[in-house]
This record gives C-alpha cells, sequence and structure tokens, in this order.
C-alpha cells in the first residue's frame, strides 16, 4: 500500500479536523492514534497524550544528549519523522533552527501550527525519509525518534542521513528492536522476526486490529541497524567510548576485556557489547559522521 494511501486515523486530515486550539488537536490526534490504531487503553492513552503535550519525551532525549556532550543551541538540527512536532518545538525552544520532516499530513500540520506559537528558525516539511529534500551536508545534527521501523526503507534512510549531515555531524537515533520479545506500539509480547500474517491472527485474538502492523511497520534489527551504519561510514559512539575505557579503566573486568582485544584485534569487546544488547528492548545510538 502506498504511503498516501495509508488509512490510520494519526496522520491524516481526513479523521479529524482542526479544532482551533493546538494543544486540544496534539491530545486527540495522539489519543486516537493509541486507542483506534493500536487499541491501547484509554487510561493509558490520556497519559501518553498529555506527556505529548508536555514534551517529555523530547526533554528526556535532549537532556540525554547534554550528557553526552552535544550542544543544541546555533545548531541546524533535522528532526527526522517529527510527527506531533514535540521533538521540533522543544530545539526550537533550546535555539536549533529546526528542520521538521514528516511525510503524515495531519501531523505535519499541526507541528506546524505547534511551532508557529514560538519566535525561532524553523521548516515543517512534509516528506519521506528515503528522499529528503535539502543539500548535502547541510545539517548539524540529526534526531530520530522510534521512526525508522515506519519507513519502507530503512538502509536509504539511513543514507540520506549520512549525505545531509555535514562531517563531524551527530546523529541520534533511536528505534524498535525486532529481535525483542515484544512489540512495542501494541504493547504485547512478540515472537521476535514474528511473520506479519501470524501476527495479524494473533492480534485479532488479542482484539487489536493488525492495520498498524501490515501497514506502517518494517521489521528494524538491532544488529542490521548497526551494520548499515558501519558500511555507511558511521562511528558508534559507544565504540568509541569502550576504546577509551579499554585505553584508561582498571580492575579485573577491564583487564578481562584488554585481554580479549588482544586476543581478537581489538574486535571482542565491541562484539560483546553489541551481542549483550541483541535482543534487548529497543534500539538508542548516537553516532558521528567523521570530519
Amino acid at each position: 500500500m502506498p504511503y498516501e494511501e495509508n488509512a490510520q486515523s494519526a496522520y491524516h486530515t481526513a479523521k479529524f479536523g482542526a479544532s482551533g486550539s493546538v494543544d486540544r488537536d496534539i491530545f486527540e490526534a495522539m489519543r486516537r492514534y493509541l486507542v483506534e490504531d493500536l487499541g491501547r487503553g484509554s487510561e493509558e492513552a490520556f497519559d501518553r497524550a498529555r506527556s505529548e503535550i508536555s514534551r517529555e519525551i523530547p526533554r528526556a532525549v535532549l537532556a540525554w544528549l547534554s550528557r553526552s556532550g552535544i550542544s543544541i543551541e546555533g545548531k541546524t538540527v533535522l528532526d527526522l519523522g517529527a510527527g506531533l512536532g514535540g521533538m521540533s518545538e522543544e530545539l526550537m525552544l533550546r535555539g536549533a533552527s529546526v528542520l521538521a520532516v514528516e511525510p503524515g499530513a495531519a501531523f505535519a500540520d499541526i507541528a506546524k501550527r505547534r511551532l508557529e506559537r514560538h519566535d525561532g528558525s524553523f521548516r515543517v516539511i512534509q516528506a519521506f525519509g528515503e528522499s529528503l529534500p535539502m543539500p548535502d551536508q547541510s545539517v548539524d545534527l540529526v534526531v530520530s525518534w522510534r521512526v525508522l521501523e515506519h519507513v519502507r526503507q530503512p538502509r536509504q534512510v539511513l543514507a540520506e542521513v549520512w549525505r545531509v549531515l555535514r562531517p563531524g555531524g551527530q546523529f541520534y537515533l533511536s528505534c524498535e528492536n525486532y529481535l525483542a520479545f515484544r512489540e512495542a506500539h501494541y504493547g504485547v509480547a512478540w515472537f521476535p522476526l514474528l511473520p506479519k500474517t501470524l501476527g495479524a491472527v494473533y492480534l485479532r485474538m488479542r482484539g487489536r486490529s493488525p492495520c498498524f502492523l501490515q501497514q506502517a511497520v518494517t521489521y528494524t534489527t538491532y544488529p542490521r541497524v548497526l551494520r548499515d551504519c558501519r558500511e555507511l561510514g558511521f562511528v558508534r559512539r559507544r565504540d568509541e567510548e569502550i576504546a577509551e575505557s579499554l585505553r584508561t579503566k582498571p580492575g579485573t573486568y577491564w583487564q578481562t576485556l584488554r585481554l580479549l582485544s588482544k586476543l581478537t584485534d581489538g574486535s571482542g569487546p565491541l562484539v560483546l557489547d553489541r551481542l549483550s544488547k541483541t535482543f534487548s528492548f529497543g534500539l538508542t545510538e548516537l553516532f558521528r559522521k567523521p570530519a
């Protein structure tokens, strides 16, 4: 099914109209997405919709980036898969020049109205991540939160991120890992890489609609995403941190890893770290495009 024919209520203006209150529309879009598309409970949907308005998740992400030494103020930041605009709003309020890319017509409209309430530099662009309408090496930071599993061609999106990032630019990526024993959107137990035909039967048995799974989910996995990023040329921040720890940290644990590193030409500790996350719930990594 082509992108533009996706019938999910959360993404299209035909499903709900503007009320005149941006916050009310943000709340309603998130609530309907959770309740109607995913079958989540009303109380859970209410709490998540309320947190969308207060930008709890964007604030946590930017706090994480700050602890990692990533500054926002004065930077050109691409919010890849901007959704309802919460991340873009938080970025702009912190002094970034924001490029908010969102393919869904309804979400893009709400994001634009949301950002227009503030003074700041921004553009809301209705486009797909596989073909970003911006020049090579034009942004300092790309933030992508829970988006990669919703695109048709994840590697092409990653290649576009590489293209638009300036040398030395940073890429924050958070997405689902479908080697985990959980489907995070529906909030249900899941078998890794469960065929969607069986997944649809399972969801119907639980009283859920499988439309979201069938139309809007691509199975991303931790190993595949890391491999794609490495092949494109990205440097994983965690690899750099491990290398530094191997040089400087005392103790039996790091002594053992140093021995393993010598026996494996330096690859052993990195492989162990990646293997430890193979079946984890979700992927959160910071990558760098070398200068």
